[in-house]
């Protein structure tokens, strides 16, 4: 793609990731999408001696679902970059190019101090080791005992806290899987990351990581970045995944959102299940992507429920009932898909198991507070009701 087209692909991903933030859609056909909001919480950190504060931001459907998500941690935690990552997962999502997460935001205190790894020439800096002990035995183990995560974890940072995140796989390179840096911050203290990643790859030549890190229009940054770049064809760290992006048209503060739309594809590339596969075939890209992952990693409700329906309108009756089936068993708390399995069964003149399928969809829905599709369900109920009198 030519980077003309190419930036302009980028604002119009800005412009529905708004427009998604606002969006709610119902039908017997998807699930609901619907923005969840962030959860604030509170931690008395004996890390770094003082209450620190997280947001979580769980998927729209968490509370209807049995479902484990990988987490994304978020550095910088303020109202634009959490929003605007959580816009750029669910767009993604909608779009079936990557995994509904969890997004856990830690807001600052004194974010020099947090973020660097030295003190350099500026007082009062130097406590990175301090702030990724905080994240490591406070902030995961939290976050793992109160919500339903999967064991597989991204940190995104921009700025001095993208150098953290480059810290962060140096210093603790179990913690997190993916790392996605934007217009991180290598020239501190004389690019000391710079070397002391190189020292870290000599011990630990098989990394088995992603690592993403772009740059705006930066002069003052190139540098450090350029030598980044030589240090990662010098050592070729094996199984690291590594990538990386300028955007000429972007500055410091503009760049972070292609830079975590970018990284984002670049954690789950791959991802985007087979079009017109089969229903072995999906669930066959699904098993290799639980292996990649190394978790469980379910055929996603819509995409199934989208097949269930290309069946049913094929005439495929009998088997569009098996995939609503096979939905019903990975979301059994799900409204929508009783309500499509429902008018499958009605469809294929199994009048009495539509029926009882609707007033599951009807009372599930109501119980769930999705009002449009509890009244859909329930009209469709009473009428196969009436018309069975």
């Amino acid at each position: 793609m030519e980077p003309d087209s190419e930036e302009l692909m980028y604002r119009i991903i800005l412009l529905s990731t708004l427009f998604l933030l606002s969006l709610t859609i119902a039908s017997a056909q998807s699930p609901q999408v619907v923005s969840a909001v962030h959860s604030q919480h509170t931690i008395k950190s004996q890390a770094v001696g003082e209450d620190r504060t997280i947001l979580v931001r769980v998927p729209a459907n968490y509370e209807r679902s049995e479902t484990r998500f990988p987490v994304i941690y978020m550095l910088d935690a303020h109202a634009p970059h959490n929003s605007m990552m959580a816009g750029l997962v669910e767009q993604q999502v909608w779009s079936d190019v990557m995994s509904d997460a969890i997004i856990v935001g830690i807001q600052n205190t004194n974010r020099l101090r947090d973020m660097t790894p030295t003190a350099g020439d500026r007082p009062g800096a130097g406590g990175a080791e301090k702030f990724l002990r905080f994240i490591e035995t406070e902030v995961v183990p939290f976050v793992d005992k109160n919500y339903r995560t999967a064991p597989y974890r991204t940190i995104a940072g921009h700025s001095l806290a993208g150098l953290f995140v480059v810290y962060a796989l140096t210093e603790r390179p179990d913690l997190f899987n993916a790392y996605i840096a934007a217009s991180p911050h290598l020239q501190w203290d004389n690019n000391y990351q710079v070397k002391r990643t190189e020292e870290s790859f000599k011990k630990r030549p098989d990394l088995n990581k992603t690592l993403f890190i772009a740059l705006g229009d930066e002069p003052a940054y190139m540098d450090s970045y350029k030598a980044f770049h030589e240090l990662i064809k010098r050592s070729k760290p094996k199984n690291l995944e590594f990538d990386s992006r300028i955007f000429m048209d972007e500055n410091h503060g503009s760049v972070v959102l292609p830079a975590y739309y970018a990284g984002l594809r670049k954690v789950y590339a791959g991802w985007v299940p087979p079009a017109n596969g089969t229903v072995a075939d999906i669930e066959n890209h699904y098993g290799k992507l639980s292996k990649r992952y190394g978790y469980t990693i379910s055929v996603p409700e819509a995409l199934l429920n989208r097949v269930g329906y290309q069946l049913l309108r094929a005439g495929n009756n009998v088997e569009a009932i098996e995939v609503f089936k096979k939905n019903i068993a990975s979301y059994p708390r799900s409204a929508n898909v009783y309500d499509s399995l429902a008018e499958a069964y009605e469809k294929n003149g199994q009048k009495s198991m539509a029926r009882d399928a609707y007033e599951k969809a009807w009372k599930m829905a109501e119980q769930n507070g999705e009002e449009q599709l509890a009244a859909s369900a329930k009209g469709n109920f009473e009428r196969i009701a009436a018309g069975n009198k």
